[in-house]
């Protein structure tokens, strides 16, 4: 009877457990953003719209992986794509490096850097705010073939699945 009580033990402790897989976690957001320019001269920035998607893992739920597509509205339409890193401060802090790239009608390219701050209005949502400032160093739009800054602020809405 200790015989059969120990190799029940020993075959129940070796046995494999089923495994737990890392699940995705996506998200969604739309973004307006609208500031200052500064390069060779100082002006209105172009008002652009960003339409992302995020994705992170249930492991490390802080790091954030996001990619958008940019489309700017006025004075002039153009359109880009960005590419980004974000670190979640908390539950309302969340801080994005990355890149980004206007494609048409002229090229633009340089890094990115902005702070959000969520404000939930579900499990699932939250408006976004935050400043952002993009460095653009290439490109064959830079005005006068200089480096320009662009000093944002972004407001829009966010979703988790």
């Amino acid at each position: 009877m200790k015989a059969t009580a120990f190799l029940f033990a020993i075959v129940a402790i070796l046995l494999p457990r089923p495994a737990a897989a890392q699940q995705y976690l996506l998200g969604v957001s739309g973004e307006l953003s609208d500031g200052l320019e500064a390069g060779a001269s100082s002006m209105p920035a172009r008002v652009r719209g960003r339409l992302g998607a995020d994705l992170r893992v249930d492991e490390f739920p802080d790091d954030v992986y996001c990619v958008g597509i940019l489309t700017d509205i006025a004075p002039r339409t153009a359109f880009g794509v960005d590419g980004r890193y974000a670190r979640m401060l908390g539950q309302h802090f969340e801080v994005n490096v990355g890149g980004i790239l206007y494609l048409a009608p002229a090229t633009l390219i340089g890094p990115s850097v902005d702070l959000k701050y969520h404000v939930p209005i579900s499990s699932a949502a939250a408006l976004i705010f935050g400043p952002e400032v993009n460095v653009f160093i290439l490109g064959s739009d830079l005005p006068g073939g200089t480096v320009f800054v662009q000093a944002l602020l972004t407001a829009g809405i966010h979703a988790n699945f």
